[in-house]
């Protein structure tokens, strides 16, 4: 049945994500953070977490809930633990804020909030990580999408349990003697671990569902798919392990292994770009909806940025310039393919909770029909020009411009979270009179409140 495969609450997941993205676009705005201050300053950590944590995460583990019943064709053990997951993890953004404020104004006492709100993304990390591994693990033969989702949960549990660890060590004096090392070193590995071990690993298992469902293309990736599952953990796994035991252990073999996973990774990258033309290039749909056209550019970004580490790691330069890198995997890769897979993914869904249960019955609406790409479609041009402006004024070091840039990248967001919000109410059907009459919208109905 459709209820059984529909996620209660991704929609509101989607809609506190977009949220804090855009809250932490105005913190980048402020001008209180990179590049006007440095990359540890409190402030600067405040907004990384909320694009991490309140943005990226959230919409990751939002799509999830509802990408995995459809994989493996099995329902989530429990619809209320995505409540309590979401509950759990936006309390916990919060505490951290609290608590990175509070070594802003040296407040020891309130600077405990942040490994209070690290444990607290931790139980919604755990929770998350049960409903979404339970039907995975019993999934048989397990698909290439949903290995690749495996792996990156792995990694995202490295990633919390180093965060805590990070949190425990600012914020308690007498801990930090002990982990002293992974405070000085260690950042940047926690880093790795959840942008790229995470978020990367698990935004290719998604894509490698959705851009052939949406395009009509062969799924079967082949040694392609493998290729990029094996090198890709295998490299971010090298990376990660050896940069934190040189934290504690300098020697030289360590960074030979640093390097081979470093390779690795960008060899990992290479194959998926080139996977991707295929995937575009095999589609038996003629046209390309909009949501996978400005894809393109969110798979541009990844390239560009992957090609950008590799010259400058040459150069010996990298981390002189490692927040312009941070900042367009962050804005560049993951938040442009998010923006553009929601695209299609509020209606779709919308339209499964509206109107899958009518079909049949009387004339509905497609799913195309909920949305208008010739509003949209500025947008999304708009968000990545803003993303190159703000990257080159990070090259820079113009802080002005770089506020400037985010501010313009905001502005398209809040233009394309309102196509998203009038896909919700289905605004779009009910100004075209030549398709199927919609029944008006009704407060409270939808997905989001479970009425399938």
């Amino acid at each position: 049945m459709i209820s059984n495969r529909l996620s209660r609450w991704t929609l509101l997941f989607f809609a506190v994500a977009l949220l804090n993205f855009l809250v932490a676009q105005g913190v980048l705005i402020s001008g209180l953070t990179w590049p006007a201050q440095s990359l540890s300053a409190p402030v600067t950590l405040i907004a990384v977490h909320l694009l991490t944590i309140g943005w990226l995460l959230l919409l990751m583990l939002g799509a999830l809930f509802q990408f995995i019943p459809v994989i493996t064709s099995r329902p989530l053990p429990s619809q209320t633990l995505t409540l309590v997951t979401l509950i759990a993890i936006e309390l916990g953004l919060i505490g951290m804020v609290c608590g990175f404020l509070a070594l802003n104004f040296a407040n020891a006492l309130l600077a405990h909030c942040l490994p209070v709100g690290g444990a607290l993304v931790i139980v919604g990390v755990l929770l998350a990580c049960y409903d979404i591994g339970v039907p995975l693990l019993k999934a048989r033969p397990m698909s290439l999408p949903a290995r690749l989702v495996l792996t990156g949960l792995a990694f995202l549990l490295l990633t919390v349990t180093l965060g805590l660890l990070l949190a425990l060590a600012l914020s308690v004096s007498g801990f930090a003697v002990y982990v002293a090392p992974l405070l000085a070193q260690g950042v940047a590995y926690h880093a790795l671990a959840g942008l790229g071990g995470w978020f990367t690993l698990t935004a290719m298992g998604v894509s490698y569902k959705l851009l052939p469902m949406f395009t009509l293309a062969p799924e079967e990736r082949g040694r392609a798919g493998e290729a990029v599952l094996q090198l890709g953990a295998t490299g971010f796994a090298l990376a990660v392990a050896a940069g934190l035991i040189r934290a504690w252990h300098p020697a030289p073999l360590l960074s030979i292994l640093s390097w081979l996973g470093d390779a690795l990774v960008a060899l990992a990258i290479g194959i998926y770009l080139w996977d991707v033309v295929r995937i575009f290039r095999s589609r038996k749909r003629a046209v390309i909806e909009l949501h996978n056209k400005a894809a393109v550019g969110a798979f541009i970004m990844l390239g560009g940025t992957t090609l950008l580490a590799i010259v400058l790691m040459s150069l010996g330069v990298f981390a002189a310039h490692v927040g312009v890198f941070v900042f367009l995997v962050l804005f560049g890769w993951l938040s442009g393919l998010g923006l553009t897979q929601l695209y299609k993914i509020v209606p779709f869904l919308t339209w499964l909770g509206r109107f899958g249960q009518q079909l049949g019955r009387g004339p509905v609406p497609r799913v195309q029909d909920l949305v208008d790409e010739a509003h949209s479609y500025p947008w999304f041009v708009i968000y990545f020009i803003a993303v190159l402006l703000a990257a080159l004024a990070g090259f820079a070091g113009s802080a002005f411009v770089f506020q400037a840039g985010v501010g313009l990248s905001a502005l398209a967001t809040i233009g394309l979270a309102f196509e998203y919000w009038r896909a919700w109410r289905a605004y779009y059907p009910r100004l075209r009179p030549s398709k199927p009459p919609v029944p008006p919208f009704k407060p409270g109905e939808g997905i989001i409140h479970g009425q399938h």
